[in-house]
């Protein structure tokens, strides 16, 4: 085996590119950053072995990786014109004149401390119209659902439960650290999974009655929604006061998710509606003290 295919092999955060594969949160990051422009500079901050950023620079971007994993960063540098081994306080420390079109930040503020702070951090270096390209995951997606039913939360080494994350987002929270950052968004998209290839693939070991239990809950398809992806632009002061007074993702910005497989039907529908009804009966009894 060649040395870099060893060092590939090693890094944890290894994906393919296939953008013809439009339910995928790396086709959507990548047309989310294309679309600002032509031969743009992008820094891509937790670039891991620059796959995504590889992507970009063949369309004729110029990107810059931000990495601390040495064997990843060392990876990157083979494919990426610029590629920083460390963290995003100290690249910006290091490049203080440095600015861009576009803030890159693929699946990586939920293993930041302070994600806020690091935002509005490299804010200071994004170029006047620029934009921030952001994918999280959600950690509202049903499987997470089924396992907090039967009274879990398991770690694993990666997915939406990967025990290196130290920050959580459902869909409103996604519209709270926007806010908190100043940021206003442009564009969402939803990548879905199903319940069931979510337990498959990440080994969660869900009950399958729990399974179906927050398939019949789930009123709005949100159980689906593995990660959030979406492209933002720093507010203006009229819009930052709007965005605090209304920390939800508005109605004219909806999510935008192909159909997977699980959705369902009209006799699910069904039952979901005669099972909440039940439900509310059973609660406004306990109310009454009846």
């Amino acid at each position: 085996m060649r040395d870099q295919d060893m060092a590939t092999d090693a890094i944890k955060y290894q994906a393919d590119v296939d953008l013809d594969r439009r339910n995928s949160s790396h086709t959507l990051l990548h047309e989310l950053a294309a679309e600002c422009g032509h031969g743009l500079s992008i820094l891509e901050v937790g670039c891991s072995s620059g796959y995504l950023g590889e992507s970009l620079v063949d369309k004729g971007h110029r990107v810059t990786g931000v990495e601390p994993e040495p064997a990843s960063a060392a990876a990157a540098a083979r494919v990426l014109p610029e590629v920083w081994n460390g963290g995003l306080e100290d690249y910006l420390a290091a490049h203080p004149a440095a600015m861009f079109d576009v803030l890159l930040f693929g699946d990586v503020l939920e293993h930041m401390v302070d994600p806020v702070e690091a935002l509005q951090r490299a804010l200071r270096h994004l170029r006047p119209g620029g934009s921030v390209v952001i994918s999280l995951p959600n950690i509202a997606h049903g499987s997470v659902r089924a396992m907090l039913l039967e009274g879990r939360f398991d770690y694993s080494e990666r997915g939406i439960l990967d025990r290196t994350h130290l920050r959580f987002f459902t869909r409103d929270g996604v519209a709270a650290l926007l806010a908190d950052a100043g940021l206003a968004l442009e564009r969402l998209y939803a990548v879905g999974q199903p319940l069931e290839d979510v337990d498959r693939d990440y080994g969660m070991r869900l009950n399958r009655e729990l399974i179906t239990a927050v398939e019949l809950l789930d009123d709005d398809a949100t159980r689906h929604a593995f990660q959030y992806v979406l492209r933002a632009r720093p507010a203006t002061a009229q819009g930052r006061m709007l965005l605090t007074q209304n920390l939800s993702i508005p109605a004219e910005y909806p999510v935008a998710m192909p159909r997977v497989r699980g959705a369902r039907s009209l006799s699910q529908r069904l039952q979901a509606w005669m099972f909440r009804a039940l439900l509310k009966s059973i609660s406004a009894r306990r109310f009454r003290g009846k």
